[in-house]
């Protein structure tokens, strides 16, 4: 039925098999200026291992650090427009409005393009991390960190973004990181396996998946923000604030408390 258009949303298929959609153009953004200093891994990242796997920074125009807090406490309102055709799910496996940000658990299943296996497979879940696990010798004044565990509870990697304002918008740092002590996967890459022991993963850090979330941002981050501002129940539009500050060397802690109803 190659001749069929989906008029009412009859299009439903298992995530890892939704690979033939193509993502939007999109340009590179343009780098602060001047650039930050090159991450380094910090003595307790060292100590455990762990490596650095990619980095890279942004100049995001038009988008206020204030609007990137609220994105990541209501990705639900975001996340498929953050990368069209790359992202095929999300839902919240612990929601920020229930157990608070710092406690949050996200599912996500997604691809780095057309032709691409799924990452995540039918979902991954994403952890919040505190900042225990920042693992960096410096910080931005806004820092989210979230990682992957695998099921003996060990820590597989982590995604860490910084932000701070600047004149016309934002700056802006992702990284990857990865512990190399783990001794067996993260679940959903087992469960994939299982089926094809021949797949190819390819996991987003290695790939230019995070310029393309970055050059959404300015597109429809700041439009979002402002349909959903002054929006009176905070269980569905989630007040947040990730800023940071210095408490000695290498230490960070939030400036405000992310504590749930559970």
């Amino acid at each position: 039925m190659t001749d069929y258009q989906a008029t009412a949303g009859q299009t439903y298929m298992p995530a890892r098999e939704n690979t033939e959609i193509d993502i939007l153009p999109y340009e590179r953004l343009s780098r602060p200026q001047p650039e930050y200093p090159p991450l380094e891994l910090n003595a307790m990242a060292q100590e455990k291992e762990w490596v650095l796997q990619s980095q890279t920074q942004h100049f995001l125009p038009g988008v206020s650090a204030k609007m990137l807090d609220w994105f990541w406490a209501n990705m639900e309102k975001g996340y498929y427009l953050w990368a069209p055709g790359s992202h095929k799910r999300f839902n919240w496996v612990k929601a920020p409005w229930e157990y608070g940000f710092g406690n949050s658990v996200h599912m996500i299943s997604e691809s780095v393009g057309k032709g691409s296996p799924v990452f995540g497979g039918e979902g991954v879940e994403i952890h919040r991390l505190g900042l225990d696990y920042f693992p960096f010798t410096y910080a931005l004044s806004h820092v989210l960190v979230e990682g992957v565990f695998n099921d003996k509870n060990e820590f597989v990697d982590m995604t860490v973004h910084m932000w701070q304002d600047c004149e016309g918008g934002c700056n802006h740092i992702t990284a990857a990181v990865a512990s190399t002590t783990v001794s067996e996967p993260p679940h959903f890459v087992k469960e994939i396996l299982a089926k094809d022991p021949h797949a190819r993963l390819q996991p987003p850090s290695t790939t230019d998946h995070a310029e393309y979330e970055a050059s959404r941002w300015p597109k429809f981050l700041p439009q979002l923000y402002q349909l959903w501002e002054g929006h009176p129940d905070p269980s569905q539009n989630v007040v947040c604030d990730l800023s940071v500050r210095n408490t000695g060397e290498e230490q960070w802690e939030y400036c405000c408390p992310h504590k749930g109803l559970k």
